[in-house]
């Protein structure tokens, strides 16, 4: 709640209150309806116990007035807040009692007896169960329709926290609220529709009814404390007396780079524990401690200079009481701070081009960013794939052509860093090389008669795509054939299937004179999908002519 102060038995409670609201929502055991009942007693004592510490406040605020009779208006208001308070208090207290003696007793609310039929002999409500009684006593019954209490209680309420923010100039929010403002049910399909009576007293068992308006007194002692201190901090402005009041910042840096945070804080540089400033960032209001408050924003920049830096500016206001206790002094502070523009850096086995329809493997950094770079990344023209690492993409391209190119966009918890193009080059066609005995056969030499028994055909990639991508630089032979060829004629033909290719039948015929010729037609390439494709073979290479001497 926006400025209630809870000890931290009351933050307890409410912790076990919404716990047990959930498991209720389950239908789970009569054994969590008992726990209701020992929650709902733990919420009274807390409403009791605040009423005292609120009345110290009060009989604190009279101690002072009696000194200083200047401040009567402020204790008047304190007088008045806290009647507001035990008003509403006790009104919630007299629904309390009636689903209590309604449930407990069969003949429901036409009951007229002045007993404790609602309490059995071991302390416990005897219409801990009950639902029905319940929702017609809050929320209505058929015949009436919704007409029951709750919708009255809800106006009373809320108004009840509107008067306590326009005398304190809190914000604190409204108490009943329907199903669609409540934050525990607004993004819940089945509760958002409910209002505010259907919402806690409908299908709800007696106990966690009362569990419910025991929860709104606590809030509201709760809130009727925070203004009390409210105007306690007024009494006594009077006795200070300051010659010079004057505000100003202080930031952790005055240079950050765009998509990091700019931190600063702002200040009075006299100060009173009876003065609370309040202080504005942008028309918000910010978190003030010890007179300190904190702006903090993501730095952004478009305009930079010849040195990557960008002269920027923010402004505050310092909101302080007047020392005579009518209205406020308001002083502007204004800061200056520089944006450096971040440096994109990628580092790859080749970044002066990607190759079409592979996995460019890129490794996409800002340093001025350091801890606080947390990667996205969108392109155009291409797709991408994230890595394990921070900053790692693998980037496919889709688009070739002369012109083609990728343009990468790097942005850090959503802000744009800037945007990397890239050319697009198309996979260079591999080179056909055939291999005896692992080396490399001399088509002008040949081999010696009557020929190898086997020869190896291979599709070598270019060596610089080789080195870039090696996990795409992977190809084989998939069709082609040797022959072998004296003079003008064929004495026999074998195809090729796969790089090796068995020459016996070849050997068993060759002469010295003899040509072996091997023609490649097909061969295919295996991408890091592990994904094979049909690829173009550089027609010069794609007959080798091997004589038989």
């Amino acid at each position: 709640m926006a400025g209630g102060k809870e000890t931290p038995r009351q933050k307890l409670i409410g912790l076990m209150y919404l716990v047990l609201l959930a498991l209720l929502a389950l239908q789970v055991s009569s054994a969590i309806l008992a726990k209701f009942q020992f929650l709902n007693s733990s919420l009274e004592l807390a409403v009791t116990n605040a009423n005292t510490a609120n009345d110290g406040k009060i009989s604190g605020i009279e101690k002072t007035v009696e000194k200083s009779p200047q401040y009567k208006n402020i204790l008047d208001e304190a007088k008045r807040i806290k009647k507001m308070s035990r008003d509403m208090i006790a009104e919630i207290q007299g629904y309390k009692d009636e689903i209590i003696k309604t449930t407990g007793c069969e003949k429901g609310k036409d009951c007229k007896e002045n007993h404790q039929h609602g309490v059995d002999e071991k302390g416990a409500y005897k219409g801990l169960k009950d639902e029905e009684k319940t929702a017609i006593l809050m929320v209505g019954d058929k015949s009436t329709g919704k007409k029951g209490a709750a919708y009255g209680l809800k106006d009373r309420l809320n108004n009840f926290v509107t008067e306590l923010n326009k005398v304190s100039g809190a914000n604190f929010p409204p108490l009943a609220q329907d199903g669609k403002e409540d934050p525990l049910t607004k993004n819940d399909r089945e509760q958002k529709g409910k209002d505010f009576a259907e919402l806690n007293f409908a299908q709800t068992p007696m106990i966690a009814a009362l569990a419910v308006l025991s929860d709104k007194q606590s809030k509201i002692t709760a809130y009727e404390a925070d203004v009390l201190s409210r105007l306690a901090q007024k009494v006594g402005a009077k006795d200070f007396k300051f010659d010079v009041i004057t505000a100003d910042y202080s930031a952790l840096s005055s240079t950050v780079a765009a998509g990091t945070d700019y931190e600063a804080k702002m200040f009075v540089t006299a100060r009173s524990s009876a003065i609370v400033p309040v202080m504005k960032f942008r028309g918000s209001t910010v978190k003030v401690e010890n007179g300190v408050g904190v702006v903090k924003f993501k730095a952004s920049a478009t305009n930079y200079d010849a040195e990557g830096n960008s002269k920027q500016n923010w402004e505050g206001q310092v909101i302080m009481p007047k020392p005579t206790g009518e209205g406020d002094t308001t002083f502007t502070v204004k800061g200056e701070y520089i944006v450096a523009k971040p440096v994109i850096d990628v580092k790859s086995a080749s970044v002066s081009a990607l190759y079409y329809n592979c996995g460019n493997d890129l490794n996409i950094q800002v340093p001025a960013l350091g801890a606080n770079y947390k990667p996205s990344f969108s392109a155009k023209g291409a797709n991408i794939i994230n890595g394990k690492d921070k900053g790692a993409i693998v980037v496919i391209p889709n688009v070739k052509g002369a012109d083609a190119k990728v343009s990468i966009t790097v942005a850090s918890e959503g802000s744009t860093i800037g945007v990397k193009d890239f050319p697009v080059r198309g996979v260079p066609r591999p080179q056909i090389v055939a291999k005896i005995g692992g080396n490399y056969v001399d088509q002008k030499k040949g081999v010696t008669a009557p020929g190898p028994a086997s020869i190896t055909v291979m599709a070598e990639p270019d060596p610089a795509f080789a080195a870039a991508l090696p996990r795409e630089a992977r190809y084989n032979i998939t069709d082609g054939e040797v022959t072998l060829a004296r003079g003008k004629r064929e004495i026999q033909t074998l195809p090729i299937r796969n790089d090796n290719v068995n020459l016996a039948s070849i050997r068993s015929q060759a002469q010295a004179g003899d040509r072996i010729i091997v023609v490649i037609k097909k061969a295919r390439r295996l991408n890091f999908r592990d994904e094979s494709e049909d690829v173009q073979i550089n027609a010069a290479s794609s007959v080798i002519t091997i004589p038989v001497n």
